[in-house]
């Protein structure tokens, strides 16, 4: 939609239809008909300049800020932590052209996606048989130190108070294995007094540090809330009851490694750097072609390009994803 008019094509205009209507008057600039048609075509302009900015504000792909949040919120959408511009339209206009419709696939992913620090979602259905979901989550490396999201169950009491902070000296908070450790932006809960607050930093395997002080004295009480249990408890509150199961899983991560030999005057640093960013870029169950890699070498300006490893393409499994494990270019 275009509402842009010109100043000088207003002006005109109107000194056209003064000219029309009387021949012979003075339109020269500085006579009162020339001054008058200017003030009006100034005040014309202003109008076609809010109408478009108006025209922009409608549409959530043209909005500002404040109006593509305003968008969302009207369908139940909000910003979600570090959320940018671009990210929040992206989940709007998904919401828009697949909107929910009582609990399809899209609709796990987009519930999923509602959580802070999930960076994205997969659903499988059936996966268990009738009535039974799969939903996989990789969290915001960038916030939580890991693609890979927090799915521990920890409880536990406090033995000591310090301001926004959760001090157990029985846990272990940066135990590693399955579920993996306690991660920035799990939810601490004090059981006793209902009172949540964020993780914002594992100080050490016995300490945690809180956006809000929750804790008041010793042997209180707590759960700790992982990032796949937090999605969960969510989608449990929207999913259809028709569902049975519904299972949140953290994709398992494998790291592959790429020995490859090239020919011809390249830059074999940037050939590993790409192969590096295509591993990254690869989501749950997607294969990794050898096709793909030798075409990254040859893009790069290799005349050539043998890969001893892998020896054939990698298919992972549906909760699976590969990532860079050692990248060779020689």
């Amino acid at each position: 939609m275009n509402f842009q008019r010109d100043f000088n094509d207003l002006l005109n205009a109107l000194l056209t239809d003064w000219r029309n209507q009387f021949p012979d008057a003075d339109l020269s600039q500085g006579s009162l008909i020339y001054m008058k048609s200017a003030c009006l075509a100034s005040a014309l302009w202003g109008l076609y300049k809010y109408q478009e900015w108006i025209s922009k504000q409608i549409f959530p792909d043209t909005a500002e800020t404040k109006y593509l949040e305003h968008h969302a919120w009207v369908r139940g959408l909000s910003r979600r932590s570090g959320e940018t511009d671009e990210e929040l339209l992206a989940r709007l206009l998904e919401y828009i052209r697949r909107p929910p419709a009582g609990g399809n696939k899209y609709d796990y992913q987009k519930w999923a996606l509602e959580i802070d620090n999930v960076a994205n979602a997969w659903c499988i259905p059936l996966s268990q048989g009738p009535g039974t979901v799969d939903v996989i989550i990789v969290a915001d490396e960038t916030v939580t130190g890991s693609e890979i999201p927090s799915s521990h169950a920890l409880t536990g009491t406090t033995t000591a108070i310090t301001e926004n902070k959760l001090v157990d000296g029985a846990a272990d908070f940066m135990a590693t294995g399955d579920g993996g450790p306690v991660r920035i932006g799990d939810i601490a809960v004090n059981d006793d007094t209902g009172g949540q607050a964020v993780i914002t930093a594992v100080d050490n395997a016995t300490q945690l540090t809180l956006d809000t002080d929750i804790f008041s004295s010793i042997g209180q009480s707590y759960t700790l809330k992982s990032l796949t249990a937090q999605v969960g408890e969510y989608i449990d509150d929207v999913r259809p009851v028709t569902v049975s199961i519904v299972r949140v899983l953290p994709t398992a991560v494998t790291l592959q490694d790429v020995t490859m030999t090239v020919t011809g005057t390249v830059n074999k640093e940037a050939i590993a750097s790409a192969i590096t960013s295509l591993l990254r870029s690869l989501v749950p169950g997607q294969t990794l072609y050898l096709s793909r890699l030798i075409a990254i070498a040859i893009q790069e300006g290799a005349t050539n390009a043998a890969i001893s490893a892998p020896a054939a393409d990698m298919s992972p499994g549906p909760y699976e994803m590969l990532r860079p494990g050692t990248i060779t270019v020689s």
